[in-house]
């Protein structure tokens, strides 16, 4: 266990870091013979915990220490440069249809600019709406309450008229022409009750107000409704710093000011990396949460303001600003966090960083369950890890049994079973005892999961995890070892992406 206290270094606009690091032997029984028992996976944080780890910006915040210091713990030798632009961001799963209503009046339109198509732009007033929809490659704008299509003009169709030549009598003066009188012109087109294009639809809010989009959000900036797999899938294009705001990976106004600008920079970043790339942006934890308008607070807004265009490079280009809610007191590798075969970027690296709670848990499965999921074909004796990266994190796990050997990859084995983070062990010991519940055993054949409940650090911690916190007790009598190290205030560094609170990488 790695325990860690953030103190001010005298004299000094740098942090000192106090790192004891404990290892202590667990007493775990092994499984019997016939390969009855449990592996027990103890881990801590939450996510990948490549780059910056949310719980250590908040834990250097309310330090004291800087958003320049922030950003040079968890990023060295980036620096900051300027950046921003317009991102495209997807907004949920696509669906058969939708409903877009506009607070303060907007207008559905068949393509950003002119010409429209016939009955477009669908012109809605403050508080009313239009259900989109597609079928058959076809997309309809069916207005509702407060919303009416554009009228049709009517087509000039007027006939030329008619030149009647004129009866003659044989030997009398030519008689001039005649006109006979044009016929009607026809009825003009009705302008149509739901227009329709073939191509997709834009919601466009009057004024830079806000689109509010039925069963998943309100937006500013314009959204499009295109057609994929079977339904509309919506893409909400807006300015950078609009979209910071409306973002939903810290959404707690307590947080210290310097955690939220690193925040913010990391998160404009990683979004100016997807804005270069001409990509569009995922709305979930695949990419960075983003919640919109609803989402934004003013502490927020002030963090985005105080930190506008600022970015994190790195050797001329923009770094790969990616970060997790916690890396459990340690930041990991991208290999470690990603796994193999992803650019080893020298500012994404293994480093202790201090924490206000580690975020520890557990998880317990029979160990023929385990094995069974992962395909070993024999009677599994034991389960370990056989291979660690730089901050310990497992890069393989063996299961051994009767069948032999057989070697799992780290992350495939972290997805496999959800685990919470990339950080945790693996041991084997006998089957834990039946809970007992109103003077009945009962047990759970296939899973137990044990999750660290809410609380502070201390009441989280699972039980398997208190000798560790003995041996500190102990060690802390007889002294302890001190090692500072100085922070730069002048680099800025940012992210890549966080699994639970941020992108997963790119």
């Amino acid at each position: 266990m790695v325990h860690l206290r953030l103190a001010r270094a005298a004299g000094s606009v740098g942090v000192a870091l106090v790192a004891l690091v404990l290892v202590v032997p667990a007493t775990a029984t092994p499984a019997r013979a016939d390969g009855t028992g449990d592996v027990v996976v103890d881990g801590k944080g939450f996510g990948h915990g490549v780059g910056m780890s949310q719980d250590g910006a908040f834990a250097m915040g309310t330090a004291g220490n800087s958003t320049e210091e922030i950003l040079a713990a968890f990023y060295p030798g980036t620096t900051i440069g300027r950046g921003g632009g317009t991102v495209a961001v997807s907004l949920d799963k696509p669906q058969p249809e939708v409903e877009v209503a506009f607070p303060a009046g907007g207008q559905v339109r068949d393509a950003r600019g002119d010409p429209q198509s016939p009955g477009f732009p669908v012109t809605v007033a403050p508080g009313g709406s239009v259900r989109l929809s597609i079928d058959g490659g076809i997309y309809r704008a069916t207005p509702l309450a407060g919303a009416a299509p554009t009228a049709v003009a009517p087509v000039p169709t007027t006939a030329p008229a008619a030149t009647v030549a004129p009866t003659t009598v044989p030997g009398s003066p030519a008689a001039p022409p005649t006109t006979a009188p044009p016929p009607p012109p026809p009825a003009p087109d009705p302008t149509p009750a739901e227009p329709t294009s073939t191509r997709s639809l834009w919601a466009v809010p009057k004024g830079g107000s806000v689109t509010a989009v039925g069963g998943v959000g309100t937006y500013r900036g314009v959204i499009e409704a295109s057609a994929t797999g079977g339904g509309l899938q919506l893409v909400n294009t807006l300015d950078v710093e609009q979209y910071l705001r409306g973002m939903g990976e810290v959404r707690d106004p307590g947080w210290p000011a310097a955690a939220l600008q690193a925040q913010a920079i990391a998160a404009r970043t990683y979004a100016a990396r997807s804005i270069a790339a001409g990509k569009t942006l995922c709305s979930t934890d695949q990419c960075q949460v983003y919640l919109g308008q609803t989402a934004e607070y003013a502490a927020m807004d002030k963090a985005v303001v105080a930190t506008r265009g600022r970015v994190l490079r790195f050797g001329g280009a923009l770094a790969e600003a990616v970060y997790s809610a916690s890396g459990g007191g340690i930041s990991a590798t991208p290999e470690e966090g990603f796994g193999a075969g992803q650019a080893d970027e020298p500012y994404l690296r293994a480093a202790p960083y201090p924490t206000l709670d580690p975020q520890p848990w557990t998880l317990r499965m029979p160990l023929t369950e385990m094995a069974r999921r992962f395909g070993y074909t024999g009677a599994a004796t034991g389960a370990r890890v056989s291979r660690t990266g730089p901050s310990g994190r497992a890069l393989e796990i063996t299961f051994d049994g009767d069948a032999g050997p057989l070697a799992v990859d780290g992350q495939r084995f972290f997805s496999q079973l959800s685990l919470r983070s990339t950080l945790y062990t693996v041991r084997v010991e006998g089957p834990a005892p039946p809970a007992a519940t109103g003077g009945a055993a009962k047990a759970d054949a296939a899973q137990v999961r044990i999750d660290s409940p809410p609380g502070p650090a201390a009441s989280r911690l699972h039980p398997v995890d208190r000798r560790p916190w003995i041996a500190l007790a102990l060690i802390l009598l007889m002294g302890s070892t001190t090692a500072a190290t100085r922070v730069r205030a002048a680099a800025d560094p940012t992210r890549r992406t966080a699994q639970p609170n941020g992108p997963l990488g790119t």
